[in-house]
């Protein structure tokens, strides 16, 4: 585990961050502030929602930066860790504001080298051509101040 990680809990879930795996993409903060705020330290508080509004939220996460798992649960198994929504029949995507395309379902990624990477649920491309981990996002776009959307 990473010394910068962090976990929360309410008791039901745990509530996993990892930083190095984040590209800012916003979904957590733009849809559930009460919970997920930059502003604040520390930034996430998972006594703010429902356990269901942060599950929903964390599944959403386009990297796993956000995961969790269920504590207890009457029909979940203890100590289940999320998963990310079902495959997809067709795959979208979605250009985020200033940031990255992040695509939703099922698809094979063919790296120029003839590699093989399986995306099955979320994941985010670099929009902006600097990222160190091409063809996905890292986030740098926000240290690089790129914005073709303003």
């Amino acid at each position: 585990m990473d010394k910068n990680e962090r976990s929360y809990t309410n008791g039901e879930i745990t509530v996993h961050w990892k930083p190095r795996e984040c590209v800012h993409a916003g979904t957590c903060f733009r849809e559930l502030r009460s919970v997920f705020d930059p502003s604040r330290r520390p930034w996430i508080d998972i006594s703010q929602a429902s356990t269901d509004a942060i599950i929903d939220i964390v599944e959403r996460c386009p990297t796993d930066a956000l995961t969790y798992e269920r504590n207890t649960s009457a029909g979940a198994i203890e100590g289940q860790t999320s998963t990310k929504p079902p495959q997809a029949e067709k795959v979208s995507f979605n250009i985020m504001r200033n940031g990255p395309i992040l695509a939703e379902g099922s698809l094979t990624v063919v790296k120029p080298d003839g590699s093989t990477q399986e995306i099955k649920s979320i994941t985010s491309f670099c929009r902006c051509g600097l990222s160190k981990k091409q063809p996905f996002c890292d986030g740098t776009h926000n240290k690089a101040g790129f914005a073709p959307d303003n």
